[in-house]
């Protein structure tokens, strides 16, 4: 279970936002200390740590024995970090380990850079899902539990292409049907993934989510250098490619391409993306009719402000308990309203199947 990911990484800054005082420490609602251009990795902690099924599971006592008699570094340290956050008393703590962890293995993230929040997003999710591809059972420990736990003492080998909590909840599929132009043959292939990445309309100040959502599944033609083979031609042919949803994950997560080239320029655009806070709907893009509930409601925004090489990354999380939204600027935290949660600064979004429910953690 990987995911790729190609987009320029933006660098360090500052944010102010209009707030309402924090009245009292929440669980789930901890400021993170900044050691050094590391608000790229706060901003993806704190979206992480708003998940609610995720959290529920990593917090889980089996699952934490588990990680414990198989050593598994990141899974281990990532679960130290949401005690601390949903179970701890202090209104902040430091990450520290969790970003040395992550650096033990992307070597890239070893230094006082700023790097790209999208990039970090999928590696530590691509590390905790082989963490936990390699315990042998996983329990269960959420209301609706993943349909590949049939009871808690399951026994799920660790072999490539397992499932775990993180595949379950993060990973979806597309589906790609080619026609060549020439004699219409068709030829149908399917993708898995973890972020869809989403183009923004160009020379517009101002587009819908559903806009950018659509950019991405309009058909697109192959042509020149860029032809495919058709088997039944035996030659290269214009192609025509239709890419539609084959199956909606858990939670949806839409990354924004904001950061690019014009000519020679590296650039940021600016757009302001308009998106829904309840009810996404994804139907229309889907490949088949369904069934399936496919309507998302926003639980959490990494936003970047700035220039592509000077800015800063904060995330906007809703917490399950209070139902309140909150605002991560590093170790400062503010509630916010509802409505500062839509700014031009999104840069990735953070969707789940119906809002969450109160967290059934231990101790909590």
């Amino acid at each position: 279970w990987k995911a790729d990911s190609s987009t320029s990484s933006p660098t360090g800054g500052s944010i102010s936002t209009v707030s309402l005082p924090l009245k009292r420490q929440q669980p789930g609602v901890c400021g993170l200390d900044n050691s050094g251009n590391s608000c790229y990795l706060n901003a993806v902690l704190q979206c992480l740590c708003s998940t609610v099924p995720l959290v529920e599971h990593l917090l889980h006592q089996g699952t934490r024995k588990q990680l414990a008699r198989h050593k598994c570094q990141v899974a281990e340290v990532f679960v130290r970090l949401l005690e601390e956050m949903w179970l701890g008393r202090s209104s902040r703590c430091t990450p520290a380990e969790a970003r040395s962890a992550v650096c033990s293995i992307h070597p890239q993230f070893n230094n006082y850079s700023q790097q790209d929040a999208q990039e970090l997003l999928l590696f530590l999710l691509n590390a905790l899902h082989d963490d936990l591809k390699r315990c042998s059972y996983y329990p269960i420990c959420t209301v609706n539990p993943p349909s590949f736990l049939s009871d808690r003492n399951r026994k799920c080998p660790a072999a490539e292409g397992e499932p775990t909590v993180v595949s379950h909840l993060f990973e979806g599929q597309l589906s790609y049907r080619t026609l060549c132009t020439h004699c219409s043959h068709q030829a149908h292939s399917t993708q898995s993934f973890t972020v869809l990445s989403l183009p923004i309309p160009k020379d517009t100040t101002k587009c819908s989510l559903q806009d950018c959502l659509s950019l991405f599944f309009q058909a697109s033609t192959l042509t020149g250098g860029d032809q495919m083979l058709c088997s039944v031609c035996g030659v290269r042919r214009n192609t025509t490619i239709l890419t539609a949803l084959d199956k909606p994950p858990e939670i949806l997560m839409l990354h924004l391409k904001r950061f690019g080239c014009k000519g020679k320029k590296n650039m940021k655009l600016k757009t302001n993306v308009l998106f829904s806070m309840e009810n996404l709907d994804l139907t229309p893009f889907l490949s088949s009719p369904s069934a399936q509930h496919t309507s998302y409601c926003l639980y959490a925004v990494v936003n970047h402000t700035g220039q592509l090489d000077m800015g800063h990354y904060t995330a906007l999380c809703r917490n399950a308990l209070t139902r309140s939204w909150y605002c991560f600027d590093d170790s400062v935290v503010s509630e916010v309203q509802d409505c500062l949660v839509q700014s031009s600064n999104a840069y990735i979004l953070l969707y789940s199947r119906g809002a969450f429910n109160r967290p059934k953690i231990s101790g909590l």
